[in-house]
């Protein structure tokens, strides 16, 4: 199967590492990123956002390390002869440090789609993913409602009600476990057995 992997969230345990730079940048002391939209979090303008990421964009990507269970379960799809196909929000100016990360912490990389603000939707149909797994509930939607079933990585910031085509996975186990589901049965039960 060709997979759609995003990369912050599911990959990258990149919001642990952000929550303590936010708070040191801000003035905060926030112990959870309950929203994706962060400036809501940390109570800030989205511009002042956006300026703390771009100006900090090389060390902000560089530092974080891989999800739990992520490297091994990336490895495990490949063995299997699934096609990963990462697809990430990040911008083509942060290709060169991306790459660099996938590189230095091991994780198996061919194919990297920069989106930046547009719609994973369009990278997803063109390349022809056939299952996504993702962390934000918004592109998970999207995804899911262009007939792609997504994996969800439960995470602080998506613990929204599911539509239809989304299964919720706890782990990397479990997004192993999905796989295998939808490839048997056409269906995600991303429940460990």
């Amino acid at each position: 199967m060709r997979i759609g992997v995003d990369i912050d969230g599911v990959v990258s345990d990149s919001y642990p590492s952000w929550l303590d730079e936010l708070n040191r940048h801000f003035g905060k002391n926030i112990t959870v990123i309950d929203d994706y939209d962060m400036h809501l979090v940390f109570d800030v303008p989205r511009e002042d956002m956006n300026n703390f990421f771009v100006g900090n964009a090389e060390r902000l990507l560089t530092m974080p390390k891989p999800v739990s269970g992520a490297k091994e379960g990336l490895e495990a799809l490949l063995r299997e002869g699934h096609e990963l196909i990462y697809v990430t929000a990040r911008t083509i100016e942060e290709k060169d440090v991306t790459l660099r990360w996938l590189t230095m912490s091991g994780i198996p990389h061919e194919h990297v789609l920069f989106t930046g603000f547009k719609s994973k939707v369009d990278a997803v149909k063109e390349w022809g993913i056939e299952v996504f797994i993702e962390d934000y509930h918004v592109n998970a939607k999207l995804i899911a409602e262009s007939g792609v079933p997504v994996l969800l990585l439960d995470t602080s910031y998506n613990q929204k009600e599911l539509s239809k085509g989304i299964s919720r996975c706890h782990s990397w186990d479990d997004i192993l476990v999905g796989i295998k589901g939808i490839q048997s049965q056409g269906n995600a039960n991303c429940k460990t057995i």
